[in-house]
């Protein structure tokens, strides 16, 4: 069994880093330089970030107790993989043709 603490810290880790330069990170910025209150804006795009993420983490639980391990690690491999040709492809854009 994975040690709570664990998951809790490569979790955080992760959001962490994927945010850099991410356009929520943007908002945050430009939020904080017009309220005066940090702590508001601090608890406000944290609640954000949960309420956009609470449906992914159910989906993630769901599928975890449907789908191998191994298999979910390559449709995810396979899904960034083919994101991220697009993007190369076609540029910052992923419009469908």
């Amino acid at each position: 069994m994975i040690d709570p603490l664990e998951a809790l810290l490569v979790s955080t880790g992760g959001v962490a880093l994927a945010e850099i330069g991410d356009k929520t990170q943007l908002l945050a910025l430009a939020l904080a330089a017009r309220y005066e209150s940090l702590l508001a804006v601090v608890a406000g795009t944290t609640m954000g970030m949960m309420l956009a993420n609470i449906p992914a983490v159910l989906l993630g639980e769901v599928a975890a107790r449907r789908v191998r391990a191994r298999l979910m690690n390559r449709i995810a491999a396979a899904l960034f993989l083919l994101l991220g040709a697009l993007m190369l492809v076609g540029g910052s854009s992923l419009e469908v043709p």
